[in-house]
């Protein structure tokens, strides 16, 4: 099954002009609407599904650590106590949201309407299996850290919202319990991690980058994938198109629609394949683990993906995520099996990643064809060792 990479790289460029599409912002919901006409021209149901979240919290809350946590290094010396207690919570609000994706402090921020998109193409026959294959409208707001440094913005986050509350907390609690040794070079270990902790508090300003390959052409993809299996058709597996709202917030979207439709995913053996960072085929990679969020992606799928993969003489690799999350981590931990594609570098931080220059120039047209071939491959091998029971329909997610 070959794949148009120019239609889908036409359908990227459509999405580009309607301009900034930050997580629940009017930008977002046109890209949705956009993809309720496409998605309209070729499946069985096509809806939005509107949910509420608190879409600044996620990065908003830096600039508050931040400050927290050089106040805490100024008092160490003078009020330990009252310096590992802001410094601790700084740390605790740090690995909940940023890292584990926990909405701790979200009530704190204000309330925003997101739209997920779902398009529903069904089978000749009974269902008596689901593949729902994900992307995500949202683009990022730029990190200005990974803009100025380049990779080097890692070390310079992992100073600042790692290292300096803990010196605090560690210290602190040493000096606390009277084990600090005289003359510690307190103060200089606080001087140097200060301006670290100065430079998140402009982490990310509100300028949001065009993510073209973060996610318009995931989205391309799978809507180029659903066209294909619409026309020729699937025995028995619901084919459900997903584009998630906010997965640049925390995947807050793809977690209200798995808390939405809990009932109906456990009906029928449910999968998910997410698409994400689209650009560069020469990467061609699938996830097997998500280590912030803990999601561990199905043995089996990734073994598809590989061998797919390796059918249609595609190179592909293995790897896990250090930081960040896809989509996928919100339906593994909704207890569905799944799986993430990426064509992206996960072995560094590429220079397009949540910065402006994430264009469409970037976006390899092979890239597309290839996650293309790929994703569609497998849900015709998925489709093809289908479930044999017939469930008379079930329910629709």
């Amino acid at each position: 099954m070959r794949h148009d990479p120019a239609r889908m790289q036409a359908e990227i460029a459509e999405a580009l002009a309607v301009g900034p599409r930050a997580s629940c912002s009017p930008g977002e919901r046109a890209v949705g609407r956009l993809l309720e006409q496409r998605f309209a021209t070729f499946c069985d149901e096509v809806r939005a599904e509107p949910f509420v979240c608190h879409p600044h919290a996620f990065l908003g809350f830096i600039p508050f650590v931040s400050t927290m946590t050089l106040v805490a290094l100024a008092a160490l010396g003078a009020a330990p106590a009252f310096a590992v207690a802001l410094a601790a919570t700084a740390a605790v609000v740090t690995i909940a949201e940023l890292l584990l994706y926990v909405e701790l402090v979200d009530p704190l921020f204000p309330r925003r309407t997101g739209t997920n998109v779902i398009g529903v193409v069904r089978p000749r026959g009974a269902v008596t299996q689901r593949v729902i294959l994900s992307a995500h409208q949202d683009a990022a707001w730029e990190f200005n850290l990974w803009y100025w440094f380049k990779t080097l913005g890692v070390p310079v986050n992992l100073l600042g919202l790692g290292a300096a509350p803990l010196f605090v907390v560690g210290v602190g609690i040493v000096s606390l319990a009277g084990a600090l040794p005289a003359g510690a070079p307190v103060g200089w270990g606080a001087a140097l991690l200060a301006p670290f902790v100065v430079l998140h508090l402009v982490f990310h300003t509100f300028r949001v980058v065009p993510g073209a390959m973060d996610d318009l052409a995931g989205l391309a993809t799978i809507t180029a994938v659903a066209r294909a299996l619409a026309a020729d058709g699937l025995a028995h597996t619901e084919l459900v198109l997903v584009a998630c709202s906010s997965e640049e917030c925390g995947l807050r979207g793809a977690k209200r629609f798995v808390a939405a439709h809990r009932e109906a995913l456990a009906a029928i053996p449910t999968i998910d394949i997410n698409v994400d960072g689209v650009y560069d085929e020469r990467f061609l990679t699938v996830v097997t683990r998500e280590l912030t969020t803990g999601a561990r992606h199905d043995p089996a799928l990734v073994a598809l993906a590989r061998s797919v993969a390796h059918d249609l003489g595609h190179p592909i690799a293995s790897g896990m995520i250090p930081f960040g999350a896809t989509d996928a981590s919100a339906f593994a931990a909704g207890g569905l099996r799944t799986v993430a594609l990426l064509c992206q570098d996960i072995r560094r931080l590429p220079d397009n990643y949540h910065t402006r220059r994430d264009t469409l120039d970037r976006v390899r047209p092979q890239s597309l064809q290839v996650m293309a071939d790929v994703v569609g491959a497998m849900v015709r091998r998925l489709d093809a060792d289908a479930p044999i029971t017939p469930t008379g329909g079930g329910p629709r997610a």
